[in-house]
């Protein structure tokens, strides 16, 4: 596996002549979709400035070195989304009308919560807006990223395209941060919270998974209690979607990914204040995400709401 930091020390031709291979070689598909998969991120790149690469690459060496904001990379977005709408083919984005009042009415601070399938759920979020002519919402995007999205070099790639927050996760799944005490964890996560007030302040729709961790059966799971704090901020609203089809793009314990149809299905929002309580608005968010999801993907039975 080629490192980070070989990645990020290589010069800008280098870059162009092997990032559409690099890319191409993570996905099993045709020959068609090779083909043009490579012709689109070749075309990103050699329309970018040596600076911009290298500005890229400075962005993909130190991602996740802090509990911080990353905002996304100009040219690993434009590069992303060039193959990613290669990866999902016959898309379908539903409940646009929701969306829209989600956008235009309601308090200033908007909250998405999504059920959590594929290190890749992000990326086609944000492409499938794109190609659904929603690419200024897609922008506005700002995911809540535990540290396993920035540790391997494929992922991380993925993750400099995005808007990311990092923070520490749950000890119920953390997996990546045995360093980190309890007294610690709740400083980051302390922290985080009032980041996510400051950016959807100015704008910005925080994206959280609050399962916390992929599902590896595809049905939802009960979400996290400690996530009930992201939706106990002042004048939030909320917005449930649900996406399927991404376990197939980006199969759990796979190297690879596949061109897959996938459904974004988007749910009426609702204001936090509302359901008052330590977790009943994130139990509300929970039922309207599992009314969105289709049968094999709804919560096992006898599964609660909150976890």
């Amino acid at each position: 596996m080629v490192s980070i930091e070989t990645i990020a020390g290589l010069p800008a031709e280098a870059i162009r002549q092997l990032l559409p291979d690099w890319v191409a070689a993570h996905v099993s598909a045709g020959p068609e979709v090779h083909d043009r998969m490579r012709v689109d991120v070749t075309a990103a790149l050699e329309e970018a400035s040596d600076q911009a690469v290298q500005t890229m690459q400075d962005t993909f060496l130190r991602a996740g070195d802090g509990y911080v904001l990353y905002p996304a990379d100009p040219l690993a977005r434009r590069i992303t989304r060039a193959f990613m709408g290669q990866l999902s083919p016959g898309w379908q984005v539903e409940g646009r009308d929701a969306l829209e009042r989600f956008l235009t009415t309601g308090p200033r601070r908007r909250m998405i919560v999504c059920n959590h399938l594929s290190y890749t759920d992000t990326q086609l979020t944000d492409s499938i807006l794109c190609l659904a002519g929603q690419a200024a919402v897609a922008d506005r995007l700002v995911a809540i990223a535990g540290p396993k999205v920035y540790t391997d070099p494929w992922r991380r790639m993925a993750a400099v395209a995005l808007n990311t927050r990092k923070t520490a996760q749950s000890s119920a799944v953390a997996t990546e941060q045995a360093n980190v005490t309890p007294r610690e964890l709740a400083a980051i996560a302390f922290e985080t919270i009032a980041d996510c007030e400051r950016l959807m302040d100015a704008g910005s729709l925080v994206l959280l998974y609050p399962e916390g961790s992929r599902s590896r059966t595809g049905r939802l799971r009960p979400f996290l209690r400690a996530s009930s704090r992201y939706l106990q901020m002042g004048e939030l609203q909320i917005l449930p979607i649900a996406q399927t089809g991404s376990e197939r793009v980006y199969p759990i314990d796979s190297p690879l990914m596949y061109a897959h149809p996938v459904r974004i299905a988007i749910g009426e929002p609702f204001l936090a204040s509302e359901h008052p309580g330590k977790a009943v608005a994130l139990a509300e968010a929970h039922r309207r995400v599992a009314a969105l999801l289709p049968e094999p993907y709804q919560p096992a039975e006898g599964d609660p709401a909150v976890g």
